[in-house]
């Protein structure tokens, strides 16, 4: 997500972040770059943040989400795309960045931070309405659409990233190995 944000500052996108601490710090960092964020997530205010998203882009802002959610799992397409889509006649945009220096972050998405002297690059996917009907297919559809341009600029930089991480069940907690 870094290197998306950093190439799309001041252009009033609306974007969700948490409405915890640290969702906080989040929402300053991108409203004093040129975002518009709703605050909510999957298990707090989710529904009311992406109305938000959903009222901003019906008067034209437009709109960028993290499609597997705050949660995941990782690489795969939550159902928020789809309402956000369909209610706003807004259509996807896959794309995603690369760093050939890349520091790969022990978390269940193995969040990238470009390391020090990274060449950076950003790529975009073909745009595509969202059609009504099959949600699966269509979440597949952009799953599969998100993996093809993330193999492409990893391949611009001649990067390998590790595979996201794997839930693995730890007394009902969530964990991944």
């Amino acid at each position: 997500m870094v290197l998306p944000i950093l190439a799309h500052l001041h252009e009033n996108i609306v974007t969700m972040a948490s409405r915890s601490k640290d969702g906080e710090i989040i929402a300053r960092w991108l409203t004093r770059n040129g975002y518009v964020p709703a605050r909510g997530s999957t298990g707090k205010g989710g529904r009311a943040a992406l109305q938000d998203m959903i009222d901003h882009m019906r008067t034209g802002y437009p709109a960028a989400l993290t499609v597997d959610g705050p949660k995941g799992p990782p690489r795969i397409a939550q159902p928020g795309i789809l309402r956000l889509a369909r209610e706003t006649g807004g259509w996807i945009l896959p794309f995603t960045g690369a760093a050939s220096r890349p520091v790969f972050l022990k978390s269940w998405d193995r969040y990238l931070v470009p390391g020090p002297f990274s060449h950076c690059y950003v790529g975009y996917g073909e745009p595509f309405p969202v059609p009504e009907g099959d949600d699966e297919a269509t979440l597949t559809r952009i799953g599969a659409a998100i993996d093809a341009i993330t193999r492409e600029v990893d391949a611009a930089v001649r990067v390998s990233p590790p595979p996201p991480w794997e839930p693995v069940a730890d007394n009902g907690a969530r964990r991944y190995t």
